[in-house]
């Protein structure tokens, strides 16, 4: 396996999980500023995370190994949902969490 196809491989992975996390933070619990949302734009949040991540995880079992401008893009996908899915976290679900345990 190359370089450039392992880091591929790495990205997705990346993309799959992160993505997965982010729709789980959004719609897997009860947040209110996404109730409010039109019906519209919860439908096209839900395409927009569902489908890098079928996207990103058809990817990994197929093992593709595209250009290395797309590898590139890959990889500003995979920083940004981390980051995204570690931001999320950090500021919405670990605070409510411990307002549960200290409730």
């Amino acid at each position: 396996m190359e370089i450039l196809q392992l880091i591929n491989e790495i990205a997705n992975l990346l993309v799959w999980v992160n993505t997965t996390l982010f729709y789980i933070f959004i719609f897997g619990r009860d947040v209110a500023m996404i109730d409010r949302l039109p019906k519209v734009e919860k439908i096209l949040l839900r395409i927009g995370l569902s489908l890098p991540s079928l996207g990103a995880f058809y990817n990994v079992l197929t093992t593709s190994y595209p250009p290395p401008v797309d590898i590139l893009i890959n990889v500003g996908y995979a920083c940004l949902f981390t980051w995204a899915s570690i931001f999320h976290y950090n500021h919405f679900v670990s605070p409510r969490k411990n307002k549960k345990i200290n409730a």
